[in-house]
């Protein structure tokens, strides 16, 4: 019975950090280039608004002790990410194509440290939304 009261908590505590660490890369650097960085809302993205509004949704979600349903905002979010990877990549690559000397300009964007923390957000919240959750007990028939 006590493990898994102990499993409970860390389960929450990788969904907490899960949706912590997915807000956090909505304002964490994901490219750099010789004129500075690029976060995910400095851009205007509205996949990633609706990142932090899945991250939002998380912590709502861990606060009613929902946990199971952390899948939804978690597979949301990883799916959003991946739209956004691509839709970055895919326009390097229109820019790469567009001239010889584009080169020189592909060569100076990076990937920066944001996409790992959006990576690791949404595997902790899967993760915790995987976790069995307590089972109900069953009423005391006098």
């Amino acid at each position: 019975m006590r493990r898994r009261g102990r499993q409970a908590s860390r389960a929450t505590t990788w969904g907490l950090l899960g949706a912590l660490l997915l807000a956090a890369g909505c304002f964490a650097p994901i490219a750099a280039q010789s004129g500075g960085t690029a976060t995910l809302l400095s851009a205007g993205s509205i996949l990633g608004r609706l990142i932090l509004v899945a991250a939002l949704s998380s912590i709502a979600l861990l606060l009613l002790r929902r946990r199971r349903a952390l899948l939804i905002p978690g597979a949301v979010a990883g799916l959003m990410v991946l739209a956004e990877f691509l839709a970055y990549r895919s326009q390097l690559v229109v820019v790469s194509g567009a001239e010889p000397s584009s080169s020189a300009i592909l060569s100076s964007f990076a990937n920066e440290w944001g996409w790992a923390l959006l990576v690791v957000g949404v595997a902790l919240l899967l993760l915790a939304g995987l976790f069995p959750g307590r089972r109900p007990r069953p009423a005391r028939t006098a």
